[in-house]
């Protein structure tokens, strides 16, 4: 079975909107998809243009959980390399204590190259930098001491001053497919998370073939691997909403050309969009995302459920360039319409979709 979660990128389309707006619509939006039973709320950060206004996720985990009861909360993800270990491992802990034992724990190495200049971190050696910081949170989180002798930190016996949340690892889920860095995953039975990208259902069967076959390679068993895999999706009957999200998709596969140099091509904090060099006509967008009526929807996730057996799907449902009341509108549709159609392939938390019917 698969469980929900809820992606927010929180980006800034333009100069008109509010980051106050911004942030009162993801949090509706993750009340909302507690009351649907979703399992986990995850919250991207992202540093120095408008592709997220926040610069902290687990700053965010922490408000959100004043709002909640029982959806668990993540950062998706935090960039270990960027952090200065000790000091994430008490803020870990105390998020988790905030979150009263929901938090989930989003990690990854980084990848925008000038997110790593402006913070003078070397991207060279992000898998080892983010393995070290890992290994010092956990051994924080699971003991309340860390004492840590490695070639990018070293730190004398620190016990820490709050005790941590039950002195255990929160679940861990792991944006990576380095092969060092699933072979750290498989013995904790951490989950793997995937995005499903803009490019079709075949190009992300190929990327869980890649996964599987290095979870192998570090011992672990594919048949039962744990698998988080993110997707794009707009529930709505309007033709015309349904390409404007589509062109909101398209915004968010050209904004991965600009963030991945070290100047980006920008207006102030606004990433310059331009065409991708490959970029494929905008009904094929369309096609590749999860965007149309309830019952598309929901047919198409059930074969991509079926075909890529993920035990997590991580719903990117706020595009920037979407309303707030359109936002909601698809979410709204997408609990009452789309999830009773996957029945027997999701699992609900018990104050799921009856409970806000």
């Amino acid at each position: 079975m698969t469980k929900l979660g809820l992606f927010n990128l929180m980006g800034l389309y333009d100069r008109n909107t509010s980051p106050a707006s911004v942030l009162r619509t993801t949090v509706d939006t993750v009340r909302m998809a507690e009351d649907f039973g979703f399992d986990v709320a995850w919250f991207a950060e992202h540093h120095f243009t408008n592709h997220s206004i926040c610069p902290s996720s687990l700053v965010m985990v922490g408000h959100v959980a004043a709002e909640t009861r029982q959806i668990r909360l993540g950062p998706a993800v935090l960039a270990l390399p960027f952090y200065e270990p000790l000091r994430l491992v008490q803020e870990a802990a105390f998020v988790d204590l905030l979150t009263r034992g929901r938090l989930v724990l989003g990690l990854g190495c980084g990848y925008q190259p000038y997110e790593f200049d402006r913070f003078r971190v070397d991207p060279n050696y992000r898998h080892q930098k983010m393995l070290e910081t890992w290994d010092i949170l956990e051994q924080g989180l699971t003991s309340g001491i860390v004492e840590y002798a490695g070639e990018f930190h070293s730190i004398p016996r620190t016990e820490l001053s709050m005790r941590p949340f039950g002195l255990a690892m929160p679940e861990v889920f792991v944006a990576s497919s380095h092969p060092d860095i699933l072979a750290r995953m498989v013995p904790g039975g951490c989950t793997p998370f995937m995005s499903f990208g803009h490019r079709g259902l075949a190009a992300a069967q190929a990327f869980r073939n890649v996964i599987c076959e290095r979870w192998q390679a570090a011992g672990g068993n594919a048949d039962t691997m744990p698998l988080a895999v993110q997707r794009y999706i707009y529930v709505t009957d309007d033709p015309v909403d349904a390409r404007h999200a589509a062109q909101c998709v398209r915004d968010l596969a050209r904004a991965a050309v600009p963030l991945s140099t070290v100047h980006p091509s920008k207006d102030g904090p606004f990433l310059r969009l331009m065409p991708l060099n490959d970029e494929p006509p905008l009904d094929d967008f369309l096609d590749n995302a999860v965007i149309g009526p309830a019952d598309f929807c929901a047919e198409k996730l059930a074969e991509e459920i079926e075909t890529l057996r993920p035990t997590h799907l991580s719903c990117f449902m706020g595009f920037a360039g979407i309303g707030r009341r359109e936002t909601l509108a698809s979410l709204e549709r997408f609990g009452c319409d789309v999830i009773p159609q996957l029945d027997g392939l999701v699992e609900l938390r018990d104050a799921g979709l009856q409970d806000a019917a």
